[in-house]
């Protein structure tokens, strides 16, 4: 199903990261510097793989890295959702609206089964690629961002610090949830093209981590959506903002690396 919203003005939209703070979050503190140095171009950010294309500003990545950290961690944490159900990718969309992005398309659905030995990997790639053949983009990015993603994921497996991170935070009961982001920036945006792939209530695949697990063997769901946001809303102060609110978690849950 389709859902709609509209953009928030930048006055409300400081005024909900304030209220958007995180069990444990200390209150307004000493700025801390913004990671303007870096050049990762991947992270683990909770249980999502989050990674971006060429010509993103380290301000512009940050700015994804804790807008995502933040919906992601409130809905769960403050909210009390249950991840990988409908109700918590509607909230979590909720929330990315009031920190300024807009979803282009936005739907929660049932994922259709797959041939047996398609990985959870592959199946997730898969929806990416079909998420984006029915946007509005056209040439390189249409195979370039799916590229992205599965070359991530693959570079997160030879990072054990961050793969570590993804494999913990990715384990609910009975199944696994994961979210899979690909980012670019054109004509001054920012866009994401976002997955996320849940399963519950299955006998787990022993020794095996989620992404290697047959798709075929348990039935899922998929949340999927194009997320826009205008860089003119990109500014120190709103990421001191949700860092302020967001607290320990910028540091536990972010898990930066390179591909």
């Amino acid at each position: 199903m389709e859902r709609h919203h509209r953009r928030i003005n930048n006055k409300k939209r400081r005024k909900l990261i304030a209220a958007y703070k995180l069990p444990g979050a200390p209150g307004k503190r000493a700025a801390l510097p913004l990671d303007t140095e870096d050049d990762f171009n991947a992270a683990v950010v909770n249980n999502s793989v989050i990674s971006f294309a060429e010509g993103l500003s380290s301000l512009n990545r940050e700015y994804v890295r804790k807008s995502y950290l933040l919906a992601s961690s409130y809905v769960s944490d403050v909210l009390k959702v249950h991840r990988g159900t409908e109700d918590w990718y509607d909230e979590f969309i909720k929330v990315m609206v009031s920190l300024g992005w807009l979803p282009v398309r936005s739907r929660f659905e049932r994922v259709s089964g797959a041939g047996k030995g398609l990985t959870v990997q592959l199946a997730a790639l898969n929806i990416i690629a079909a998420v984006l053949a029915s946007s509005t983009l056209s040439g390189p990015l249409l195979t370039a961002l799916p590229k992205l993603a599965a070359d991530a994921l693959e570079a997160l497996k030879q990072t054990p610090a961050s793969f570590e991170l993804f494999k913990r935070n990715s384990s609910v009961h009975q199944g696994a949830d994961f979210g899979l982001a690909s980012c670019v920036q054109t004509d001054g945006e920012l866009m994401m093209v976002l997955v996320t792939y849940s399963s519950h209530g299955v006998s787990k695949q022993v020794g095996l981590p989620f992404l290697e697990w047959d798709s075929s063997s348990f039935e899922a769901f998929s949340g999927q959506t194009c997320l826009v946001l205008n860089t003119s809303v990109v500014n120190e102060k709103t990421i001191q903002l949700m860092r302020e609110s967001a607290g320990d978690k910028v540091q536990l849950a972010i898990a930066k690396y390179r591909i």
